[in-house]
């Protein structure tokens, strides 16, 4: 016969073992779901010009709060016109904050239109080049030797719509470049950089001498009638709007340079650091318009070749585009806009005037 202390011991065990497996004890492990991570935060900076007004804070992909941005936009002295992603205040980069979702670090830049600007007194152009025989070609750059009379050809006249707002209209042709200078001289130019509207299907950042966006060359690669207009304040001129809107096709056609036998061709680089030197080539005796100069560079120096005409500078540039010969292009540190030599060296480059090219060898 059983032992029936023993019978209740095993039932009583296991009855205990299934209680524990019911409450959730050893007998039975469950896995916890991992708990989401944090959402990123990012800084938002509010400028004025140099000057930072504050920041703000948001959540990856939220939207800011006006409140955390609206005393930014006050200002006594001025009216808030919008926000912007670049200093310049380019139209394209501007931003709506209402709806913009913040997905990392940014800085915005208020344009602030001033209450109380001063009258602008300086005479604005527009000076370029055209090798396609423009209007531009006559500008020379504004070259010293431009008569007043010429000068106001490229002068921007005060509009009467606004404060210190000018335009011209102008033919512009494909290859043509640009720049709007005041008081013909180019102290305070503006180029590609500075430009607020402008759209990249008709012009491009052509480069230059100074190293920036905002004193780049303004490269036109769509013939057309364009206006340039300029509203400009004289105490702030990051303050300055500046556009160029294609009006439709040129009112007239372009007269092509023609070389002939008062062309001259001359050279200047970075050999010099302001530019200054101005090297003229030799005509080659019984080939045509045909110039030569053999010179001894530096590695990574730059330059341009220039078209004069009985003494005068036409305006006309020859710079990389003008190299068309394979071996020419592989003595050459890509560059996009000047000449510039890969490697130091004795260099040749002769100048063909009729089909505006430059070959190089060494």
């Amino acid at each position: 016969m059983k032992n029936p202390k023993r019978w209740s011991a095993l039932i009583c065990a296991a009855a205990l073992l299934l209680a524990l497996a019911a409450c959730g004890g050893p007998v039975a492990s469950q896995t916890e779901e991992p708990s989401a991570a944090p959402a990123a935060t990012y800084t938002v900076t509010f400028m004025r010009g140099d000057e930072v007004l504050g920041t703000a804070a948001a959540e990856e992909g939220a939207v800011l709060d006006r409140s955390a941005y609206e005393a930014y936009e006050a200002a006594e002295d001025a009216e808030f016109l919008g926000w912007y992603e670049t200093p310049s205040l380019l139209e394209s980069s501007k931003k709506d904050l209402g709806t913009l979702a913040i997905t990392g670090a940014m800085t915005l830049y208020g344009s602030f239109k001033s209450t109380n600007v001063a009258e602008d007194t300086r005479a604005w152009y527009v000076v370029g080049a055209s090798p396609a025989g423009g209007p531009l070609a006559a500008s020379q750059w504004a070259g010293a030797s431009v008569e007043e009379s010429v000068r106001e050809d490229y002068r921007l006249a005060a509009t009467g719509n606004a404060v210190n707002e000018f335009s011209i209209t102008i033919d512009l042709f494909n290859g043509d470049q640009l720049q709007v200078i005041h008081d013909w001289a180019w102290d305070g130019q503006k180029g590609y950089g500075t430009f607020t509207q402008i759209d990249d299907t008709q012009m491009a950042n052509g480069g230059g001498l100074g190293g920036t966006s905002d004193t780049a060359n303004v490269n036109v690669i769509m013939d057309g009638n364009y206006t340039i207009t300029l509203t400009t304040d004289p105490d702030d001129p990051k303050q300055d709007q500046l556009s160029i809107v294609r009006n439709g096709d040129p009112q007239a056609a372009a007269n092509a340079y023609a070389a002939n036998e008062n062309t001259g061709i001359f050279v200047k680089g970075s050999w010099v650091e302001d530019w200054s030197d101005l090297r003229e080539l030799d005509r080659v005796e019984g080939d045509g318009n045909v110039f030569t100069i053999t010179m001894e560079l530096e590695a990574d120096t730059q330059l341009c070749f220039s078209v004069f005409d009985s003494g005068a500078d036409t305006g006309l540039v020859l710079k990389e585009e003008n190299v068309k010969n394979a071996d020419s292009l592989a003595l050459l540190a890509e560059n996009g806009n000047n000449i510039q030599v890969a490697g130091a060296g004795t260099y040749t480059f002769t100048v063909d005037a009729d089909a505006m090219t430059v070959t190089v060898s060494k």
